[in-house]
């Protein structure tokens, strides 16, 4: 179960760069909708919320993707 928890966390990175890379930071109020609204998702999944190492492993890849898009998600 952890392996696919750790591929959906991969995957995450992966959409990111596939619906928003190409845009070049220049993001409309839907694109930053729609990210915060995934980041939700994968947030308040039981996998994370009841598992501190996993908990941790998101923590670090929404850092990674709020470094890769500073400008579309808002800060925590």
């Amino acid at each position: 179960m952890k392996e696919n928890i750790l591929k959906n966390l991969g995957w995450l990175v992966e959409e990111f760069d596939f619906l928003f890379k190409f845009k070049n930071q220049k993001y409309c109020q839907y694109d930053k909708t729609l990210a915060n609204q995934i980041i939700a998702c994968f947030s308040k999944s039981p996998d994370f919320t009841n598992d501190g190492k996993l908990n941790e492993m998101l923590i670090n890849t929404l850092k990674t993707l709020e470094d890769l898009y500073p400008m579309l998600l808002k800060s925590a």
